[in-house]
């Protein structure tokens, strides 16, 4: 029976375990070859336990479209990329290369220039703009490239080339029928749509030589309409399997449903093992590697020793912790940082920011933010156990100080305890639970159901107060309040509250948006108001997150009525005026969920009276994890010069 970290043969190749961290992107050097920086990530995942270790995808050339990635077709960029090879051969990990023929319809050039792919179809970002097709002297071209960058990666030591055809980029786009239109012999028929991904493998096979592993990244279930279907990504594997591919690198989904390709907070554990089992069920015999949640590391032992899958992907959470299968194998599961699928790694790199992990701050900056050892000792004072509080109060503890922990309700996790309710939050929930937990290991001295006030405070003789008790709901005056049963969203979220069976939510917001999934799953009667004329419109998060609850609001029986006003509320019914005049909603409970505002009474009060005080999270003003997390973290890490 196959395990985790047993050595593995895979196409020649033998890997010290079957994890993986899979290709995402990450900040180049201005001549998009890999960075000091980028190696630095690479090298700490390897130093974590991976077996196989991925850096971002590279490009082949960029005659065609600017490149937005890694590239590779020159000496220069080989050297860097041997560079990072040896560094990461050094922990005993292989190193895979993913390369790409570009971005296609989905690449953004602006909003007046076409992009080129297999044929004329609309842009993606753009759809007004249609896509000029590539000659075939253009396609002969790019082949032959691919095969000179392989040579390259060859030559830098990199141990298998893997081709980058799958979710809606540009060779896929080559492969389905619904961007493919061409009537030559790259297009009509599955052979001929899959043909440029033979004529790559061959390239590779003609400058790297017969036995230099090659695998194929591909989407069996693109799972939007229109798109392909699993019938047909059954049998683009049928005629992978026998290609002399090391291992099919399986995925879901495309940009028209990014949140399956690139997962969220919202999706299941294993949410793409089912094409893998499908693909079994058909026959196919090729090594798997899979992907999607997959970091529950039961799950990814049982889905090995099945022979489901060969390999296992974990992307994300690699970036949460990168020590992710050191931790395992030694037991250590609750030290593990799980990644909680806010993907505002992918948020900074849409916002042109520098990539980072909203709940590990050291990712990205593996070389920057060393934890050193307290110059002298101090007593810290953390007031509130949220996440920012708890990250200030673990890492305070880390440093050697004296970290005490005052929390004013019964138990620690602050606003993690409303996000992580839903069902479909479990990962926030994990979150939490890591975190208190961490805290309890680390020794800090936790007081529950403790209130903190100025006298109290100044009583305790801190030499430095972390101030990280959050924001206050807004609650609206509402003519009739008294008459009806209403509650505050994040307060029935934590504690639990039961509701009526008609339930009014106030606020299309990410809150209000979840408050309203959560108690449709209960069974109930939902009906969300809002005042913009969309959801949504003031969450700030990732577009496949934004995609993904939308998908799952259209999917519900919740009603929503945007552009309206709730005007009053009654026994059994509220009043909202909407753009068809007035309207009033059978309601038994109705949920507020319109903001937040900090409070900076206590901050003002200790002004002058303790040593140092710092304000962080949604105490300074409302905003996301990442925030709380970071300024918790960066606050201690830099205590001494602040």
């Amino acid at each position: 029976m196959a395990t985790l970290f047993e050595k593995v043969n895979i196409g020649g190749l033998e890997l010290k375990n079957r994890m993986v961290m899979t290709p995402m992107g990450f900040m180049f050097d201005i001549d998009n070859g890999i960075s000091e920086r980028q190696r630095n990530y690479l090298v700490e995942r390897a130093k974590g336990g991976f077996g196989l270790v991925y850096p971002a995808t590279h490009f082949i050339e960029d005659r065609f479209e600017k490149c937005q990635a890694n590239a590779l077709w020159t000496a220069s960029h080989a050297d860097r990329l041997s560079l990072a090879v040896e560094q990461v051969h050094q922990y005993g990990a292989k190193f895979a290369l993913q390369l790409s023929l570009g971005l296609g319809r989905v690449s953004i050039i602006n909003q007046f220039t076409a992009p080129k792919s297999a044929s004329e179809v609309p842009s993606f970002w753009y759809p007004n703009l249609i896509c000029q097709p590539f000659t075939k002297e253009e396609i002969h071209w790019m082949v032959e490239q691919f095969g000179y960058s392989a040579s390259l990666a060859k030559c830098a030591g990199v141990d298998v080339l893997e081709i980058h055809a799958y979710g809606g980029y540009l060779i896929d786009q080559f492969i389905s029928s619904n961007w493919n239109k061409r009537t030559d012999e790259y297009g009509g028929s599955l052979e001929n749509r899959l043909r440029i991904v033979f004529e790559l493998r061959d390239a590779v096979r003609a400058t790297c030589g017969d036995d230099f592993p090659v695998a194929v990244k591909f989407t069996p279930d693109h799972s939007f309409e229109g798109g392909r279907t699993m019938e047909e990504g059954i049998e683009i594997a049928k005629m992978l399997d026998d290609a002399g591919f090391a291992y099919l690198h399986l995925d879901r989904g495309a940009y028209e449903c990014w949140y399956n390709a690139v997962t969220t907070t919202y999706q299941e554990r294993g949410c793409q093992l089912y094409i893998a089992e499908a693909l079994r069920e058909a026959g196919i015999r090729s090594p798997f590697m899979i992907q999607g949640k997959m970091d529950d590391a039961d799950l990814a032992e049982k889905v090995v020793a099945e022979g489901t899958a060969d390999l296992i992907g974990l992307g994300h959470p690699s970036l949460a912790d990168p020590h992710w299968p050191k931790k395992v194998k030694a037991g250590l599961t609750d030290d593990i940082i799980p990644c909680i699928g806010c993907n505002e790694c992918l948020y900074n790199a849409c916002m042109s920011r520098f990539k980072t992990c909203a709940i590990n701050p050291a990712t990205g900056f593996e070389k920057d933010y060393e934890l050193k050892p307290a110059a002298e000792a101090q007593k810290i004072l953390v007031i509130g156990g949220g996440p920012g509080g708890m990250t200030a109060a673990i890492t305070a503890a880390k440093r050697g100080f004296e970290a005490e922990l005052w929390e004013k309700s019964a138990e620690l996790g602050g606003t993690l305890k409303a996000a992580g309710a839903p069902l479909f939050k479990y990962d926030t929930k994990r979150y939490m639970d890591y975190l208190i937990k961490q805290v309890h290991k680390h020794g800090v001295t936790v007081r529950l159901r403790k209130e903190a006030t100025e006298e109290e405070i100044l009583r305790a003789k801190p030499d430095v107060v972390i101030l990280a008790a959050g924001s206050k709901a807004i609650l609206p005056r509402i003519p009739g309040c008294e008459k009806g049963n209403v509650v505050e969203a994040t307060t029935l979220l934590s504690q639990g509250i039961e509701t009526g069976e008609k339930v009014v939510v106030l606020g299309g917001g990410l809150v209000g948006c979840e408050t309203a999934l959560m108690l449709e799953a209960q069974g109930k009667d939902v009906t969300i108001v809002e005042m913009l004329d969309q959801l949504l419109l003031t969450a700030v998060h990732a577009p496949n997150n934004d995609q993904a609850l939308k998908d799952m609001i259209a999917a519900s029986k919740i009603k929503v009525m945007t552009s309206s006003e709730l005007t009053a509320v009654e026994k059994g019914k509220v009043c909202v005026n909407c753009d068809d005049g007035g309207k009033e909603i059978d309601c038994d409970t109705l949920v507020l969920s319109v903001g937040f505002r900090s409070d900076h009474s206590l901050a003002e009060a200790l002004e002058g009276k303790v040593n140092k005080v710092f304000t962080i999270g949604d105490n300074v003003q409302p905003g996301k994890i990442i925030h709380a997390v970071h300024q918790g973290f960066h606050t201690i890490r830099l205590l001494e010069d602040l």
